[in-house]
């Protein structure tokens, strides 16, 4: 007796956990419309009853049945109840409606239940999603984002020679700091080395990258090709020159001990040139005459692309976002 008696009340609770039944009363304005949203699996069966409560006049009443969210699979008009029987045959959320074609308000009894062909009833889960439109245009204040050239550094240098340096006391080589400004999005510097100071002075006089890089900013060319368009100054002897990142290899350098630089930024053996250097925090160029026996004069220009931001007014639609529920069928 008790293992029949097990197995009755296991497909008594298995019954229960495959079957849900929902009830509810609904009152409906004419012309009104109620939706209501059924989960269901591959083969369950939904049985639909809809009366009117308590009245014998409601007459003309709509029903109609979709696989959410718009494909139509019955359709009663103008009648006074239904009741009806699918097989669903596809996973998904189905959508019953019910429209008030009559004159007055009009209460209904609508009651429908699904028997599963799984262990478990289908559950509905939600999916939040926005729509934005947009409203009348309003005048008001925007952020405007641009780039900017900023000068930083416009000197000339000397540096001994490597024997005068080593012998006399001199200095072959000099650390220039970078202090960018804040937002700075990349920075160039132009080179020029020569044994003759008259030249150099008359380079650095032309230096112009500043007025060079705020052109290709404002034919809006991007900044990317933009090195290789530029007008390099003339030079005559070379010079290393080096992008160090931090305070520790920048006193390795200066005491001629190993220290690590940017590759990309740095060059060797340099007459004169306009270098790109993509890096924004805060450096230094490390700059070395090589030359054991002749001192050099160098001239450097360095300047920062900034990011800035101004208020300007401008006319806009404003947003209007929207947030809605899409349902799913949570398997």
């Amino acid at each position: 007796m008790k293992p029949t008696f097990y197995l009755f009340i296991f497909l008594i609770v298995f019954k229960i956990q495959a079957q849900n039944s929902n009830s509810e009363i609904i009152t409906l304005a004419p012309k009104q419309e109620k939706e209501i949203l059924i989960p269901a699996f591959q083969g369950d069966t939904i049985q639909i009853n809809i009366t009117p409560y308590k009245t014998k006049k409601a007459k003309k009443n709509n029903v109609l049945f979709y696989k959410y969210p718009n494909k139509l699979l019955l359709k009663n008009e103008n009648v006074k109840s239904f009741n009806h029987y699918f097989t669903i045959n596809n996973n998904g959320i189905y959508k019953l409606v019910l429209k008030n074609n009559n004159s007055k308000n009009t209460d209904y009894t609508v009651s429908y239940n699904t028997k599963s062909t799984r262990n478990k009833i289908a559950r509905i889960g939600y999916t939040v999603k926005k729509d934005t439109t947009y409203g009348p245009e309003v005048e008001q204040l925007v952020d405007h984002k641009f780039l900017e050239t900023e000068t930083i550094q416009n000197e000339k240098y000397y540096l001994n020679s490597t024997s005068n340096a080593l012998l006399k006391g001199g200095k072959n080589r000099i650390i220039v700091p970078v202090n960018l400004p804040s937002n700075t999005k990349e920075w160039y510097y132009v080179f020029s080395a020569s044994r003759e100071e008259a030249d150099i002075n008359n380079t650095l006089s032309t230096f112009n990258l500043a007025s060079q890089l705020t052109k290709f900013i404002k034919e809006d060319e991007g900044m990317q090709g933009a090195v290789s368009n530029l007008s390099p100054p003339p030079g005559a002897n070379i010079c290393d020159i080096y992008v160090i990142n931090d305070d520790i290899n920048a006193t390795l350098f200066k005491e001629k001990e190993e220290f690590t630089s940017d590759l990309d930024g740095s060059r060797e053996n340099f007459k004169s040139g306009i270098v790109k250097v993509s890096d924004n925090q805060k450096s230094y160029l490390g700059i070395r005459n090589p030359d054991n026996l002749y001192g050099i004069h160098i001239a450097i220009e360095i300047i920062a692309v900034v990011e800035k931001t101004e208020k300007i007014k401008e006319i806009v639609n404003t947003p209007i976002i929207t947030s809605y529920k899409v349902p799913y069928l949570i398997e």
